[in-house]
């Protein structure tokens, strides 16, 4: 197959616009990835410091992160606006609408089945890293598979292994990997 230098230019212009637009929703959810890494860091440093406030520690967190994540969505939505009907458009609604779904049945799944406080811990844990590593096979990118993966492994350890101080592994293993992948991705701009 022969194609023309102007084919050629189009084709690689084409690929760089692709990559370009993959990478500014990367740089959009690394400020998401940073916000959880750092209440995951604090809220569950806490939570191994102050034990019998577990509850409100994790709810605490939850209502942080859900407020942060719901500024950060009216600044950025602001800012950034993808072309109607793009890929970007498409996978960024789509992701978006996953995550939500997602979240509503892991809150569903705590109403129905009652777990403990370490339960709960590693339920959150895991279904935000299922969410990571679905958006990493969504954009293509393998740093969102492995962290995914990686977290998730690395906190059942902790659950399993160190259940005394599962709340100081999670912080340490789960929360500080979002707050350096997330920086990662700020810097590759």
């Amino acid at each position: 197959m022969n194609i023309n230098p102007e084919e050629a230019q189009a084709a690689l212009y084409d690929i760089q616009h692709v990559t370009t637009k993959t990478q500014g929703m990367l740089n959009i959810w690394s400020y998401y990835m940073l916000l959880w890494g750092l209440v995951w860091a604090f809220g569950f440093l806490a939570t191994q410091l102050q034990p019998q406030l577990v509850i409100w520690i994790l709810v605490a967190m939850l209502l942080v992160g859900m407020l942060g994540s719901m500024i950060l969505g009216i600044i950025q939505g602001a800012r950034l606006r993808p072309t109607p009907g793009s890929q970007a458009a498409f996978l960024g609604s789509r992701l978006g609408i996953f995550h939500g779904v997602l979240y509503c049945f892991a809150v569903l799944w705590l109403i129905v089945f009652h777990l403990s406080a370490l339960q709960v811990g590693v339920l959150w844990i895991t279904v935000t890293m299922f969410g990571s590593i679905t958006a990493g096979i969504w954009y293509r990118n393998l740093l969102s598979i492995g962290s995914g993966v990686g977290v998730t492994i690395i906190s059942l350890l902790g659950y399993y292994l160190l259940p005394h101080y599962f709340w100081l592994w999670a912080a340490v293993f789960a929360g500080l990997p979002l707050i350096g992948i997330s920086i990662y991705y700020m810097r590759q701009r």
